[in-house]
């Protein structure tokens, strides 16, 4: 706006621009040369610009105050720009101030940059105030960029937490901000004026702000949170985001909630807000974010609950792998008898073949216990639908007996999920509707009373309901309609949850093309059959082996028979195999390795029974074996056809030798070192020597990623997260010096002083007892200075 001023009334001629963020500025303001400089050099009439004038002491206000007295009593014209916190010269006079609400884009300023199409689907006057500020409206989208300038401003911890809570809710009353930023009526007016982009309207006690993502919020206020929350009534950093997650979650905005908590929580804080809003998150249907918040914190800081929800989240949308991951890890924190029973219904649901009736008999008889302890109607909800899951075509007897269960009482979500399920397969009965009705009945008057009460639907709710409408729709049942309202929200709902449903399979689709990609550039994939085969016309199904923590075989979704793989030098061949990852191996130097005294012909004989015996393991039901290949001097399974847990550690161990941890540190793949890696390869076939060497290996790598990773996240700032890579280092390799230092490294930048010098002691009693030398140079660099801290703090 000045440089317009400057251009329309003085053609830039005769203005003056001066620089007041330079210290030459104090400098001659202090000398008084700035008015004799200016007017002994210019003719009289002039402009004259002081941008961004810094805070003054007293001293220097009244000094240049004087300066622009003099200028103006001369006709010149004075421009100064600031801060509003840095405006100490309200006793000048002929002034007037501009603030940034006098700075705001009129409406044909708004259109002047839009389309048609933009001015017709949001017009002018339907524009709110804050994304009337030139650098929102005009912007190029670097939000975070423009909040880091704000930020420069040295604004109070308490404007600053006020802000951050504006910038985080969004939009919202102003007593939100009140009761989290502990906000006054003075804090609320400044920013009101001098921040027209978090919209605060103090007449109407509301707010509305230009539409930052937390993404943005979080780049700008990054280091600062600790600072910034001593401001909001002294409560923590983790206290004050945790706080504005619930409001956000409370306000209806369920996703933004989660992304708070995401970005600004701890794993500990952020699994204890997931876990107390668990059943709330599931109400509103926000499962995909509430699974990746889940899946962004290490798995070990849940309680069973927590992991029952992330099952329960998996199951509706349709990820079976990753709810019965969820539901093992609920079974193993002893959860309760309701727990346990839902835990198994998910089971049976997600499970397929055998596995699925294994599932439904134990949930069954966790059921049938919890009933004759009479742990509530909830755990009857639950057994029926795992009876229903189990045998679909006895759903007429299991309504009934569900119907018997839940009379006279209002329906649980539980209930409602089983209304649900046993509804939707009604059309699979032989029975006719009729039998159906009181159920039916029973859920259109549950969904009218929560929508009337309300005004909306929860997920379990929406989903019965929108079942029960479909009948309804096709004619399967001769019963009234559901309300048109309620009928909507109930549609709404389901269709956000199938939304959910489509970018998890969009997501595990672009995972597997990605593999598909990788797998048709391999430089070998031309050698997996001859051209014109019927090999070559066909997809054989992938050949999973999973080698840690025991064999694991797959061949699609069929286990392999592990009789088949009960010898040991076949395990050693496969492993041998899976470990060198499609490249050839030749017959000379795997008969060494696993036949090392035996002699060569000897040897021969046993390589081609073993090899015989992997063959028919492996083989298909037509007799043909396309993942082994075997040439003339070697031997090798196809990398395009084989998927194992070797290569995803690979894959890890790269991420943390050559990466570096973004927001938030390696929590994901710390879980999956725990999940998948927390037993070492084949770990019951002890004494063979080549199974050993191979184990040995994997666990050299696995520590030396483990140690680099703790030192890069302690680097990072990610200290916790740090101490738990090293942790997890040492319980896998007590002989490594390394380990020890990575621990004691963590433990010192967590404060944990006297925890780290217990690690020094047990690392240098190994070394003495076991090893007969003394600890490194480093190690002892890191013991002293955990003692000189100690005789500094005396």
């Amino acid at each position: 706006m000045v440089l317009e001023y400057a251009e329309t009334v003085f053609g830039f001629n005769q203005v003056y621009w001066l620089d007041c963020s330079s210290p030459c500025f104090l400098r001659d303001l202090d000398g008084e040369s700035i008015a004799s400089g200016l007017l002994d050099a210019t003719e009289p009439a002039f402009l004259a610009v002081f941008e961004d004038v810094p805070l003054l002491d007293g001293a220097r206000v009244d000094a240049f105050c004087a300066l622009l007295d003099t200028l103006l009593d001369r006709g010149c014209e004075v421009i100064v720009t600031c801060t509003p916190l840095c405006d100490a010269f309200a006793a000048e006079r002929d002034r007037m101030v501009l603030f940034a609400n006098d700075l705001l884009l009129s409406n044909d300023e708004i259109d002047f940059l839009r389309t048609p199409a933009e001015r017709d689907e949001t017009p002018a006057n339907r524009v709110p105030r804050a994304r009337r500020v030139p650098a929102c409206a005009w912007g190029d989208g670097k939000n975070a960029a423009f909040l880091c300038g704000v930020l420069t401003e040295e604004l109070p911890c308490q404007m600053l937490a006020v802000l951050f809570v504006l910038l985080c809710l969004d939009s919202g009353p102003l007593s939100s901000v009140e009761r989290i930023a502990h906000a006054d009526a003075e804090a609320l007016s400044f920013i009101a004026a001098a921040h027209a982009y978090v919209g605060v309207d103090v007449a109407q006690r509301s707010f509305r702000c230009a539409g930052f993502p937390i993404g943005d919020v979080a780049e700008a206020f990054a280091g600062k949170l600790e600072d910034i929350a001593s401001g909001a009534g002294g409560v923590g950093a983790a206290q004050l985001a945790a706080d504005v997650a619930s409001t956000l979650l409370a306000s209806g905005n369920a996703e933004r909630a989660c992304e708070v908590a995401r970005l600004f929580l701890p794993a500990a804080e952020r699994a204890i807000w997931l876990e107390e809003h668990a059943r709330d998150l599931e109400r509103v249907g926000c499962l995909m974010r509430a699974r990746g918040l889940y899946a962004a914190t290490p798995p070990e800081v849940f309680s069973a609950s927590a992991h029952v929800a992330q099952a329960v989240r998996c199951a509706l949308l349709g990820e079976n792998v990753a709810a019965c991951v969820a539901a093992r890890r609920a079974i193993a924190c002893a959860p309760s008898v309701v727990e346990r029973a839902i835990v198994q219904a998910v089971q049976c649901a997600c499970s397929v073949g055998e596995a699925s009736e294994q599932a439904a008999a134990r949930a069954r008889d966790v059921c049938a216990v919890g009933i004759e302890a009479e742990c509530g109607d909830e755990l009857r909800d639950i057994a029926m639908a795992v009876e229903a899951l189990d045998a679909p075509s006895s759903g007429v007897e299991l309504a009934r007996a569900w119907l018997d269960a839940t009379t006279d009482r209002a329906l649980s979500d539980s209930a409602l999920y089983a209304a649900a399920l046993l509804l939707g397969r009604l059309d699979e009965a032989d029975a006719g509707a009729q039998e159906w009705a009181d159920v039916a009945a029973m859920v259109a008057r549950e969904a009218t009373a929560r929508f009337g009460d309300a005004g909306s639907l929860s997920l379990p709710c929406a989903l019965a309901a929108a079942a029960f409408q479909q009948l309804v729709d096709n004619g399967v049942l001769a019963m009234p309609p559901l309300d048109a309202a309620c009928a909507v929200a109930a549609a709404a709902r389901k269709r956000m949850l199938l939304e959910q449903r489509i970018q998890c399979e969009a997501a595990r689709t672009a995972a597997l093309e990605r593999r598909l990609v990788r797998d048709k550039t391999h430089p070998d994939t031309f050698r997996c059959a001859s051209v014109g085969s019927d090999m070559a016309l066909r997809t054989p199904p992938r050949l999973t082996v999973n080698l840690f923590g025991g064999l694991e075989v797959f061949m699609g979704d069929r286990r392999i028979d592990p009789n088949l793989l009960m010898r040991e030098k076949v395990r050693a061949l496969l492993a041998l195999l899976v470990v060198n990852q499609g490249h050839d191996l030749s017959r000379d130097r795997i008969m060494k390795l696993l036949w090392p005294d035996s002699h060569m012909e000897r040897a021969r004989n046993n390589f081609y029974a073993t090899w015989s015996r992997l063959r028919t393991a492996l083989s298909m039901p037509d007799g043909t074996c396309p993942y082994l290949i075997k040439r003339q001097y070697g031997i090798r399974l196809d990398a395009s056809l084989l998927s194992s847990d070797v290569a995803e550690l690979d894959r890890v161990c790269r991420a943390l030798l050559f990466n570096r941890p973004g927001r938030g540190g390696w929590g994901h793949l710390f879980s999956q070192i725990e999940d998948s890696f927390s037993s070492d390869l084949l770990p019951g076939d002890e004494g063979c020597e080549l199974l050993d060497d191979l184990r040995s290996d994997c666990r050299t790598r696995l520590v030396d990623a483990l140690v680099t990773a703790s030192g890069k996240l302690v680097e990072a700032g990610e200290v916790r997260q740090g101490l738990w890579f090293a942790r997890a280092a040492l319980s896998r390799d007590k002989s490594r010096e390394d380990a020890y230092a990575a621990v004691m490294r963590a433990q010192i930048a967590s404060l944990q002083r006297s925890a780290a010098l217990e690690t020094y002691f047990s690392c240098r009693k190994f070394l003495s007892n076991d090893l007969g030398i003394d600890p490194s140079a480093e190690t002892m660099r890191l013991y002293h200075s955990i003692i000189d801290a100690q005789e500094e703090v005396a």
